[in-house]
């Protein structure tokens, strides 16, 4: 591996896992398990957007010769997980299992491709980047709190 290789490396896998036990829970009628599973879906999916768009993609806007239009692309795909993540709030509560599962296809289907793209093209893009900077982002990423994101979030 050489120092250039995609050191940004993010945990997507656990997210869809979540939604894939939220799914279960669901096709099971677990209410409570739905109503747990999501809200670990939404704690983690807070931190992690939080994370890139207030660390990892101010960092890569600000590196000479960085192409602007991915993160903006990015940006709005978060909007809509989060909006998705706000309409589904009010589904779980009317327990209507078939309007939930298919409200959870159309978020694990974002969610997918919001994840290809960024382990596909941008993350590997912006380790090469920020690689001059690598030990001190890390660190930021690593030290990064989280607890009073600057997005609103009504979930």
């Amino acid at each position: 591996m050489n120092s250039t290789d995609n050191w940004l490396v993010h945990e997507h896998s656990l997210y869809e896992d979540l939604l894939s036990e939220c799914h279960d829970a669901v096709e099971n009628e677990d209410w409570e398990g739905v109503n747990l599973i999501f809200s670990q879906l939404v704690m983690h999916l807070k931190r992690h957007i939080t994370l890139e768009e207030e660390v990892l993609y101010p960092a890569y806007e600000s590196a000479p010769h960085a192409p602007q239009g991915p993160t903006t692309a990015l940006r709005e795909e978060h909007s809509t997980i989060i909006r998705l993540l706000q309409d589904m709030a009010p589904v779980i509560r009317t327990r209507d299992s078939e309007h939930l599962l298919y409200c959870l296809a159309h978020l694990e289907n974002q969610m997918i491709k919001h994840h290809e793209k960024e382990e596909d093209i941008f993350l590997p893009m912006a380790s090469h980047i920020l690689n001059s900077s690598r030990d001190e982002l890390l660190s930021r990423l690593r030290q990064f709190d989280g607890s009073a994101p600057h997005r609103e979030w009504d979930v």
